[in-house]
């Protein structure tokens, strides 16, 4: 069964992308030294690796992710990030992001911006969602 996550503005991008890392460790923590049994900590790795990353057939495994904000900024940072530490990715077409801003107004992003790319961001969930198996829910990471 999978999860989704939908990471929202700087706060869910970046909360997103520490998610992904400690759960890529504890994949890796896994087949080494830990708490309880070997077989414990596999089962735990493999549970993890298979509810929030896809796995590609070449290179690292890829979150199971959509980043969403309305500037490119954070999301480059965030998706190089993830790919220089090379344990994981991002998906090619896992993001949503357009040349504007709100300009730190959540106002003007719910009421002017919501609105005019909803669609757009509907289809790049629906798009990771349909990648799964099953799915389980959906996380989203914003601050509130």
């Amino acid at each position: 069964m999978s999860i989704v996550t939908v990471q929202l503005g700087q706060c869910g991008n970046q909360v997103g992308q520490e998610l992904f890392d400690v759960l890529s460790q504890d994949w890796q923590d896994g087949q080494g030294q830990g708490q309880g049994s070997r077989v414990q900590r596999e089962a735990h790795s493999s549970c993890s690796r298979e509810r929030f990353f896809n796995q590609e057939p070449s290179g690292p495994p890829s979150a199971r992710a959509v980043l969403i904000d309305m500037e490119p900024k954070v999301i480059c940072q965030t998706m190089a990030m993830a790919a220089k530490r090379g344990r994981w990715q991002y998906g090619d077409g896992s993001h949503f992001c357009q040349k504007q801003g709100c300009g730190n107004n959540w106002a003007n992003g719910f009421c002017v911006h919501g609105p005019r790319y909803e669609e757009a961001v509907g289809d790049v969930v629906r798009r990771q969602v349909e990648r799964c198996d099953r799915l389980a829910g959906v996380l989203s990471m914003m601050s509130v």
